[in-house]
């Protein structure tokens, strides 16, 4: 990672107990030492594509203190109109970040940071500025801190799943979908 410091981010990451085999499923409550390794790595994924893209904001469970979480930090990189995703991408990369794929309205172009092979400790995921991803990341974050009622009912539904999917990650996520259009409603008419 020549344009970020690798071996900070990721020893500060797992210092912070961060960090879950890319199969696994676990949750755990998001602690202040995560949010704060959080945002360091966006300040760091922020100065490596500050010339390429409009903003990048630290978004997810993990980024809401107290709230069950995958102990993961996800990033959003917000992309200007008039940039080119493959720029940022071979930037990342370069920086240490693996290309997983375009998971279109499911997460955009993503790419992940691992301490070891198969263990992941922070997912990007590269959206359109102040398009409707963009804008969902944020709402949802912003919800969530907000709203110990929505933190609750999230919970709920992630502690559920966790308990029928506890070996299918994918199914996992397929299964927040309705919970987060419900919350994402919820905070479009707040």
């Amino acid at each position: 990672m020549d344009r970020m410091g690798p071996l900070a981010s990721l020893q500060a990451l797992t210092d912070a107990g961060l960090g879950l085999d890319h199969h696994a499923l676990r949750l755990e409550r998001t602690t202040q030492g995560w949010v704060a390794a959080g945002w360091s790595l966006r300040s760091e994924v922020s100065v490596a594509v500050s010339a390429d893209a409009a903003c990048v904001e630290l978004v997810g469970s993990s980024s809401v203190v107290g709230l069950l979480s995958k102990p993961i930090v996800d990033l959003a990189v917000g992309l200007s109109a008039d940039h080119d995703m493959e720029v940022v991408r071979r930037t990342l990369e370069a920086a240490g970040w693996t290309y997983r794929g375009d998971a279109g309205e499911h997460g955009g172009h993503v790419l992940v940071l691992e301490v070891r092979p198969g263990h992941r400790v922070a997912h990007v995921h590269i959206v359109p500025h102040g398009g409707a991803q963009w804008s969902d990341y944020l709402s949802l974050r912003d919800l969530l801190c907000g709203s110990a009622s929505a933190r609750q009912r999230y919970e709920a539904v992630k502690v559920q799943l966790v308990a029928t999917h506890v070996d299918d990650r994918e199914a996992y996520t397929e299964g927040k979908t309705a919970i987060v259009r419900a919350l994402l409603h919820e905070a479009a008419g707040s």
